[in-house]
Formats: structure tokens, C-alpha cells, sequence
């Protein structure tokens, strides 16, 4: 059938062959970097999410460690939500004509493009899209136990990817029970089973880990919460982003058929969206936060009407195309006309690492110190040595606080590097004297610190308690098994 759309398949190959360029040009972000240090200390989990992109990442650097390599998984999960697409419009009764077209418009759309850096929430779109596709074959095919042992083993993925999947798990369940009743009781009950052992996985690592995950993302990263309008207008905004105007238009003029298609969706968006628009009262929401929900939300316009579809796949192809113009003319404009810029360093240490790298050969020290986990993880991927995060009370990124053992460096001398000038009060009140440095790569100025006779006990006080009561001050309710860090501090 694909052979009767030579001009959208020609469309859709001129797009991936954008894609795949800018995936090639785009430097190393910080995150990527980060994720690129979890699979370099493979775990059962991490402080910030649970551990599913470091374990994928871990597997394909056995066969190439290469950052553009883990961000094929990346353009795999881009045609992985296509075909789930495709796959439960058809199961739906929707014409295959259009259900195809669906897919398309979707891969011609900016979203697409966007999702070219390796991320968990890469990861959850991945499982979470083949779990829900297996759920709804185990209600619909006679073949159902098999596909509801995939369902648990994929949705449970998605949980150990990010806890958004708790969400889709909830709407799952309900549109289950509500459509399907009596008959959707035994795959539910295998799909519980199985999700429940990748629960019970997390559950235990956070029992033995100061209940990282649970701290940060229901106690940390929500701490300095307020309201906010412009959230909530970005909100929607974002919403629109990801219709695009056009789409937006063509659904708000369509009439919507009560069909058990539009009853998941309803059932997926309506929970998704709902909760979203209370979280962003007193949050930003970012556009990573909708992906796990793209395929649904995409799956509106398989309600349209096949001319109206032809339209849209067109817009989205020409609006996708002005994207990748603009990031394509960025990523190959020379770094050398942004010295002005406020943040040229930045953008020196992301496009020219290496070279970065080679000054900091001069400092001999075992492990090089730095304020930012996005910098340690970027200079510890490409200088191949241990550059760790100190001075830092971020709720972000805090892997090293498990890596490393500040007590180790009591009355040491340590190198510290940054991108910005060092912050000699800082020093002044944990290092008995310190020497100031600064060196320049491609008229990007760095700057080092030699912070002499490293004061522990000083560094605690400013710094580990402040941690200790922002980031590892787990509630009375939760049962302790073991905590590294009140372990190394506080015992």
C-alpha cells in the first residue's frame, strides 16, 4: 500500500535524512551525558529516575560508545510510535488508508525531528507504546495471554524508564474495566502481575538507596513550587506546539465518532491533560513531560477526513522542514561568531570538548573537581578520567554524591575547574589557601583552583548539611534499610 504514496514516502525520507544529520552534528548535550555516566556505573537505580536509559545505553555500548550511536535507539523509538500508531488505528476499525496517514503525519511533524537526543523519556515512549499496543491486542486477539505477558513486560519497562507511566498505567486501567468489564479481568490481572515484580525492583532499590527517586521527584524538585499564569499559558501552548495551529483547526472543526477508538483516547488524554494542567499551575511543563502521550494524541487525527489529512501531513512537512533548516544553519554556523555571547564557554566546552580536555591534561590530580553535573559527565565522557561535582547544592544530578566520598579528600589538596570565574569566598571557608588560574580555549576563558588543605569539616557544615536536610530527609513513614549518604555523614 506504501507504494501508492511515492511523493509523502519521498517527504518522510527527505525528513530522516535531516533528522539523522542534525542527530550526527548536534555536540553532546549534559543529559546525555549523565545517562552516558549511569551506564558507565551500572545499577538498580539512580537518585534522579529510575535506571531503564542507562541499562539500554549499557547494552549498545557493547557494540559501539558512540553518543550518536545510543541516539539511533532514539530515531528506532520515532518509528516504533509510528507503527503502534498505525497498528491500533487499525485495531480500531479506522481505514487503512487513513490509519497510514496517521503514521505519516506524525513522522512528518517537528515533534519527530525533536526527539533525536537520547533521554529516559526516549525510553518510555519506546516501552510505554509497545506495552499499551500488547495490552489492547490481549483484549481484542484470541491470542491473549501471550501478548498480556508482553503488555506487563513492556509497561513494566515504561515504570523503570520515568514515573510518568504511572498516568498511562491509571488510564489503561480504567478505559479496561469500563469498556471491556469482565473480559479484560485476566489480562489485566497478568499484566498487574508482571508490572508489579518492576515495581517491587524499584521499591527495593530505594529501600537500600535513601529512596532516591521518591525523594527528588515527589519532595525535591517540587520544593520551590509557586503559581504562575505564564506556566500555564506555556502549557497550552506547548499543546498547540504539538497539534500545530492547523491540526488544532482541522480537529476543532471535526466531529468525533463515539467509537472505542475515541474512548481510549479520551480515556489516555483526558486523565494526561488533566493532570498536567493542575501540575502546571505551580510548575513548568516541558515538552519532554507529553511524549509518553504522542501516540494518542496523534491518533486524533485518524478522525479526519482523508483530504484533511492529506493537508495536514503537507503543513506538518513544511513546518517540519523550516526546523530543520534553522537547526541545521545553527549547528554548522562556526563558534567563533558567538564570542560575544554571555555563554561562549558553554557553547566552546559542548562543540569543542576535546580540546578542553587536552588543557586539563596538565593538572595531574587522580580526579578533577566541578560545579555542575552537566559538566562532570560531559569531561568525564570525553577526557576519560574521574571529574566529579563538589560545591554544589543542585537538586539535580546528584549521582556523585553516591560515587564519591568527600571524606576522602580531608586535608587534600584538589584541582577545581569551571566555566565560570571561581568564587574565591567559597574557597576562602573550606580551603586553608587556594591559587587562582585561568586558561583559553578557541578565545573561551576557563578557569581552575587549587584549593590547598581541603576542610572537611567546614565543607560538611556549608554544604553535606544542607543536603542532607534538602535531598536525603526521608519522611518518618518510610522504612530504612540503608542510606550511603547518612551513612558516610551522619553515623
Amino acid at each position: 500500500m506504501i507504494q501508492n504514496y511515492k511523493k509523502e514516502v519521498t517527504l518522510l525520507g527527505a525528513i530522516f535524512a535531516l533528522k539523522l544529520l542534525i542527530l550526527t552534528l548536534l555536540p553532546l548535550t549534559g543529559d546525555e551525558a549523565y545517562f552516558i555516566k549511569w551506564a558507565d556505573n551500572l545499577s538498580m537505580g539512580y537518585y534522579d529516575h529510575p535506571p531503564m536509559v542507562g541499562w539500554v545505553i549499557y547494552l549498545m555500548s557493547h557494540i559501539a560508545d558512540s553518543h550518536i550511536f545510543f541516539r539511533l535507539f532514539a530515531v528506532v523509538t520515532t518509528f516504533v510510535a509510528a507503527f503502534v500508531i498505525y497498528k491500533i488505528a487499525l485495531l480500531y476499525n479506522v481505514d487503512e488508508k487513513k490509519a497510514l496517514f496517521t503514521s505519516f503525519i506524525f513522522l512528518a511533524s517537528p515533534v519527530d525531528v525533536l526527539l533525536s537526543l537520547m533521554t529516559n523519556d526516549v525510553a518510555l515512549l519506546f516501552f510505554s507504546s509497545l506495552g499499551t499496543l500488547f495490552l489492547l491486542y490481549s483484549l481484542e486477539k484470541r491470542e491473549w495471554f501471550g501478548y498480556a505477558l508482553l503488555a506487563g513486560v513492556f509497561l513494566g519497562s515504561a515504570f523503570l524508564s520515568k514515573y510518568f507511566a504511572i498516568f498511562l498505567l491509571f488510564s489503561l486501567l480504567v478505559f479496561t474495566l469500563l469498556i471491556y468489564k469482565t473480559k479484560a479481568i485476566k489480562s489485566v490481572l497478568v499484566v498487574s502481575v508482571i508490572v508489579s515484580l518492576f515495581i517491587a525492583q524499584n521499591l527495593y532499590f530505594n529501600y537500600n538507596s535513601c529512596w532516591n527517586n521518591i525523594l527528588f521527584n515527589f519532595f525535591a524538585r517540587t520544593q520551590d513550587s509557586s503559581y504562575n499564569i505564564g506556566s500555564v499559558l506555556g502549557y497550552f501552548g506547548l499543546i498547540l506546539y504539538i497539534l500545530t495551529p492547523w491540526g488544532a483547526y482541522y480537529l476543532f472543526k471535526t466531529e468525533f465518532e463515539k467509537i472505542t477508538l475515541f474512548k481510549l483516547l479520551l480515556s489516555i488524554l483526558g486523565v494526561a491533560f488533566f493532570i498536567f494542567l493542575i501540575v502546571s499551575l505551580k510548575n513548568k511543563i516541558g515538552l519532554h513531560w507529553f511524549l509518553i502521550f504522542i501516540p494518542y494524541i496523534f491518533l486524533l487525527f485518524a478522525f479526519l477526513q482523508n483530504e484533511k489529512q492529506l493537508k495536514l501531513f503537507r503543513y506538518n512537512a513544511i513546518f517540519t522542514f523550516v526546523h530543520a533548516a534553522i537547526l541545521i544553519t545553527i549547528l554548522l554556523l562556526p563558534t567563533s561568531i558567538l564570542k560575544e555571547h554571555k555563554k561562549y564557554s558553554d557553547i566552546v566546552m559542548y562543540t569543542q570538548p576535546k580540546a578542553l580536555c587536552g588543557e586539563l591534561e596538565k593538572f595531574d590530580d587522580e580526579r578533577i573537581f566541578t560545579y555542575s553535573y552537566s559538566t562532570a559527565s560531559l569531561l568525564s565522557h570525553y577526557c576519560q578520567r574521574d571529574i566529579t561535582v563538589l560545591f554544589n547544592n543542585s537538586k539535580y544530578g546528584r549521582l556523585d554524591d553516591k560515587l564519591f566520598d568527600v571524606r576522602d579528600i580531608a586535608g587534600k589538596d584538589i584541582t577545581l575547574f569551571n566555566k565560570r570565574e571561581v568564587n574565591s569566598k567559597e574557597l576562602q571557608n573550606v580551603c586553608s589557601s587556594f591559587e587562582l588560574d585561568s586558561f583559553e580555549v578557541d578565545g573561551a576563558t576557563f578557569y581552575s583552583a587549587k584549593c590547598i588543605g581541603f576542610d572537611y569539616g567546614e565543607y560538611k557544615k556549608r554544604y553535606l548539611d544542607f543536603q542532607n536536610e534538602n535531598f536525603y530527609n526521608i519522611p518518618s513513614w518510610l522504612p530504612v534499610v540503608a542510606c550511603y549518604f547518612k551513612e558516610r555523614y551522619y553515623q
